[in-house]
């Protein structure tokens, strides 16, 4: 969908999603290295064990699609020759702080003067002004500050983060999502411009609205370890671990009744539990002691199984029950092997090869995909990349002005479905100036709607903090799709839009006669979204389930956890928090490609192989050397130490990543130089890796009569990367948040006071706005009709 499109990309591991998203997408990516190649080369493990800057997995993985162009930004001539590639660009992705191109003469201001039409994507810890601008962070340290890890985790122990790098799955697609919005507005104003975008920012997603429900100035609920909040939602099996949520309301019921026929049939059911009446099941309301006996009611069965027998039950059922994947698992499931999810990447160099995910969408017109293997170090020196398509002249006329209705006003959305992944992805264009318009039901609300619901409303259906801040900048239209009449309004409706999205099932939206394949014949400009759990096609298309299966089928929860320890979060069931990331990220190129060429598009999103797509290492990795990756704590395999630490105070923590030998010699200096510290073997990386539990009971016992936020501006100021783990009360508090304006207070008529919140890019010149909190149900019925029969 990007063919045309050419990128150059001057990133580290913090960006290279973002560049793989767009190579995948079909965009010209071309790398700039120094002439020694990516330092980040040089991190394993490696192909065959041999330490080869050509053979680390991780780098070919994440640069799968891209070309190589070596250029020496410290001499004139490589500044000259990197000048000359953006001559011909359309965007400029880079992950270096703004200070870095700065002092090469390559500021924003200089390169929007000279490359009037570029677009500069800049992925940054904290953003790129602020109070935080100038903290360094990778991964542990953005999601402590992020807020995710103060959630994941056991009660009584150290806040967590998953083993593979979260925060960067958040970041790459907005990035990517905000650079085609970009791309969009260059097509409407002829002008190029810059997209900030924040890794921390980007992290709060993964909260799935949390911080925005508990406001300024109020706390939250801790670590509840593998519950969600009060039940159970990682269990033993026999041979490891699922996810199943023992849960009630609408969309659970079902899944309870199933599940206890099982145990039923299998002699495994107490009497008590065989006559239960689910239909008034409300885990919220049970005391600890009955919530107990129905968890060990459950455990018993679940430990007498195998993982492989009660998924297949599952399947067989319609249990929302999944096995905690690995990476083998993960390859040889049935579902994601029947679309063809994997692609054998050969290096012939090399003599070797690298399974990985080959696409995180399918797309009508086949655009999403590994086209080619990541290349060697300045592999594309010799190509005519300069001066080869000078789409940045400065010569270049605007096309107009921009109208500042947000950069897709006159867009119209039609959006069916429920829950967190479908609405999200709609939410980036309404806020942007789209009319995205929810089809409702009153029969079968959307279960978000049901969900920690406040007395104050009558109706029931109108007070949902998560619906309400999901739903942001929405319209509802109330419709019986089970009528004749109720289709063919929808109908009208549909030849009005531009974009179709649902997130059901495959089936529904043919029942009613709008399945993609009708609804393009009758309008081949229309672009067509379906993102349900596993996609429309395969034998486990129509498995239910919720993030947190999807969490578990993709290998997050495998990766996620104490070392030797049960599998645990991210808290947030992540897929929820990924996919609609990538969803929208298709949109906008659909968008872009019908800009140039008329046509519309039919994309097909499966929320779990959106992360497998990010999972892409882990997958690469076993398929190569048959490692299969495990939990880590919050240990790395190229940092140490590498954790986080307790501060003074209740459940106060600060993670602490020493990347390098002279950061880890700028901490012994704030720690005053402990004798402990200065011993030979620790001064290099090897040495500390093999000492990280001597280190981790070290250093927490320097840092636990700290306060946290002193103890992080001292190391930061000293080189040394630090972030505390913040809480949903020191999101609401976060400066660097507020200087960005992440949230935006609303009054809500039955919850009070309410924040909803922005995404984690800014587009400079075109802010977006939240000018309304999601709509009570059929709010918009008069108005949308009444439009409809004019």
């Amino acid at each position: 969908m990007l063919t045309g499109y050419r990128v150059i990309e001057t990133t580290d591991e913090r960006g290279f999603l973002a560049g793989r998203i767009l190579a995948d997408l079909g965009a010209e990516v071309i790398k700039v290295e120094p002439a020694a190649g990516d330092p980040e080369r040089r991190l394993g493990p490696f192909i065959d064990g041999k330490e080869d800057i050509e053979r680390s997995i991780p780098w070919l993985v994440a640069n799968a699609g891209k070309r190589s162009v070596t250029a020496d930004l410290d001499s004139e001539e490589g500044r000259g020759r990197f000048l000359e590639l953006l001559a011909g660009a359309d965007l400029l992705l880079d992950s270096h702080p703004p200070s870095f191109l700065e002092g090469h003469g390559l500021d924003w201001e200089r390169l929007h003067e000279r490359f009037p039409r570029l677009v500069y994507t800049s992925i940054t810890p904290f953003g790129r002004t602020g109070p935080y601008s100038n903290m360094a962070a990778h991964d542990l340290v953005a999601v402590a500050m992020g807020g995710n890890a103060s959630m994941t985790g056991a009660p009584g122990r150290a806040p967590l983060r998953c083993s593979m790098p979260t925060s960067y799955f958040h970041a790459g697609p907005e990035a990517v999502l905000g650079s085609l919005m970009a791309l969009e507005a260059r097509g409407q104003t002829g002008r190029g411009t810059l997209v900030d975008v924040s890794i921390q920012e980007c992290q709060l997603a993964t909260l799935m609205t949390a911080a925005g429900q508990w406001g300024r100035g109020k706390g939250g609920p801790g670590r509840a370890g593998a519950r969600i909040v009060r039940t159970r939602e990682i269990w033993a099996a026999a041979d490891g671990w699922i996810s199943f949520g023992l849960r009630g309301g609408q969309a659970r019921t079902k899944n309870l009744v199933a599940t206890v026929d099982y145990m039923k049939q299998e002699g495994a059911c107490p009497d008590w539990l065989a006559g239960y009446d689910w239909a008034g099941f409300d885990h919220t309301e049970l005391d600890d002691a009955e919530i107990a006996r129905f968890e060990e009611a459950f455990a018993a069965f679940f430990r007498s199984k195998t993982r492989r027998e009660l998924y297949q039950t599952a399947l067989e059922r319609r249990i929302m029950l999944a096995p905690c994947n690995d990476a083998r698992e993960i390859l040889e499931h049935p579902q994601l092997v029947s679309r063809n999810l994997f692609a054998t990447v050969e290096y012939p160099a090399l003599e070797a090869s690298l399974e990985q995910p080959a696409f995180f969408g399918r797309t009508a017109s086949g655009g999403c995909e590994i086209r080619w293997r990541a290349p060697s170090i300045g592999e594309h020196n010799a190509e005519p990349w300069v001066g080869k398509r000078p789409a940045n002249a400065a010569s270049t006329p605007a096309a107009k002005s921009d109208s500042g209705g947000g950069i897709y006003a006159g867009i119209n959305i039609l959006e069916f479905g429920s829950g967190a992944a479908g609405p999200v992805a709609t939410r980036y264009f309404a806020d942007q100036g789209a009319s995205v318009i929810r089809i409702e039901s009153t029969e079968r609300p959307d279960f978000l709607r049901l969900l920690f619901r406040s007395d104050k409303d009558p109706s029931g259906l109108n007070a949902s903090p998560m619906f309400a801040l999901i739903n942001a900048n929405k319209q509802s239209l109330t419709m019986d799709m089970t009528s004749e009449e109720g289709r063919r309004l929808v109908t009208r409706l549909v030849e009005r839009a531009d974009i179709v999205a649902d997130n059901f099932s495959p089936g529904v939206m043919d029942k009613w006669g709008l399945g993609a394949a009708a609804l393009r014949r009758r309008r081949p400009e229309l672009i067509v979204v379906s993102g349900c759990l596993f996609g429309q096609t395969g034998p486990h298309c129509h498995y239910p389930g919720f993030g947190g299966q999807g969490a578990a089928i993709a290998g997050f929860n495998h990766m996620t956890g104490y070392e030797g320890a049960e599998a645990l979060g991210p808290y947030g069931t992540i897929t929820d928090s990924l996919s609609p990331r990538f969803a929208a990220t298709l949109i906008a190129a659909a968008l872009l490609r019908r800009r140039r060429t008329g046509e519309g598009e039919t994309i097909d999103l499966s929320q779990i192989e959106t992360g497998v797509y990010c999972l892409s290492e882990m997958i690469a990795r076993y398929s190569s050397t048959g490692q299969v990756a495990a939990r880590r704590s919050n240990h790395c395999e190229y940092a140490a130490p590498h954790s986080v630490y307790p501060c003074r105070g209740r459940d106060r923590w600060l993670a602490i990543a020493v990347l390098s030998d002279k950061q880890w010699q700028a901490l012994i200096e704030v720690m005053d130089s402990p004798a402990w510290a200065r011993a030979p073997q620790l001064a290099g990386l090897t040495g500390r890796l093999e000492a990280e539990e001597m280190l981790d009971q070290k250093i927490a016992e320097w840092t636990g009569d700290q306060e946290a936020f002193e103890l992080m501006e001292l190391l930061q100021a000293a080189g040394v990367e630090a972030g505390v783990v913040q809480t949903f009360e020191d999101l609401a508090r976060d400066p660097q948040l507020a200087h960005r304006g992440h949230f935006a207070a609303f009054e809500h008529e039955f919850l009070g006071q309410l924040h909803a919140e922005h995404p984690g890019f800014r587009i400079e010149g075109h802010p977006g706005r939240i000018s309304s909190l999601g709509p009570r149900i059929g709010e918009h019925n008069e108005t949308i009709l009444t439009e409809l029969s004019a």
